[in-house]
């Protein structure tokens, strides 16, 4: 009968084993590919194709539409970062690092290494700024440790820089993620909640000295922080953390080899 006996001898098993094999497969081949929309065809540290691109293809190009009017993006599109790294091999073949070849503070090298992106502020769901100062956001306030706000700042040299002059916060994630710096020069620098410690009577920054606090990338308004901003700012600290060393220790260029 055709219920009964249709399949004979076949093992359904087999079949749905093998199935699910392929459709396996299928899918890390999709995930992969759609990984490669960005950051692909591979290059070497110096900007040269890679000699190695892996064994999966680039995917066709694909047009999303960005939220709250923001345009299109079409990717992958061979777009490649504009600027120069200034950094050289340290050795003849790949695989070693590279050493920065001027000042990596200002070159955005290294730990200091920033990524382009958009010049436009972080939005949130209903479209508005995701960081804000609290100075234009009076439903915030602080609820638990101390109010930085008024207190000096202190670089690694123990030397003061300027006074908190306000906070900013992630409105819909409601918490703070800078404050802002008014230096003794009368310019005003973001600096990362977590590159900062609050004492009690000072706020200290251990990963820049005094001389490099005007060095810090500048927001376009003191309303609003781009997201390439936002990058420049938090790489620049994070590259003091090395490359500021050599101020702590006295010499001036105890970064290089």
């Amino acid at each position: 009968m055709l219920g009964v006996h249709f399949f004979g001898n076949f093992d359904l098993a087999s079949l749905a084993i093998w199935l699910f094999w392929g459709f396996f497969a299928l899918l890390i081949f999709y995930l992969q590919t759609e990984n490669m929309r960005e950051g692909y065809p591979l290059e070497t540290e110096d900007g040269a194709p890679a000699a190695n691109q892996g064994p999966f293809p680039l995917p066709k190009q694909k047009t999303f539409i960005l939220p709250h009017g923001r345009g299109e993006v079409t990717v992958p599109n061979g777009a490649r970062e504009a600027r120069e790294l200034a950094m050289g091999r340290s050795a003849v073949s790949d695989g070693f690092p590279h050493l920065p070849l001027g000042d990596p503070m200002v070159d955005g090298v290294g730990p200091a290494s920033w990524a382009p992106r958009r010049d436009i502020p972080e939005l949130d769901g209903h479209g508005h700024n995701k960081i804000v100062p609290m100075a234009q956001a009076p439903a915030f306030g602080v609820s638990a440790g101390r109010d930085p706000r008024g207190m000096p700042v202190q670089a690694n040299d123990n030397e003061i820089v300027g006074t908190v002059s306000d906070m900013w916060v992630d409105a819909p994630e409601q918490l703070a993620r800078y404050i802002e710096i008014t230096l003794n020069s009368g310019e005003k620098k973001l600096a990362p909640i977590p590159m900062i410690k609050i004492w009690k009577d000072r706020v200290r920054i251990n990963s820049l000295s005094s001389d490099l606090f005007a060095g810090v990338p500048a927001t376009k308004t003191m309303s609003e922080v781009t997201l390439l901003e936002e990058d420049k700012i938090s790489a620049y600290y994070a590259g003091g953390t090395m490359y500021a060393a050599a101020k702590r220790k006295g010499g001036s260029e105890s970064w290089k080899p």
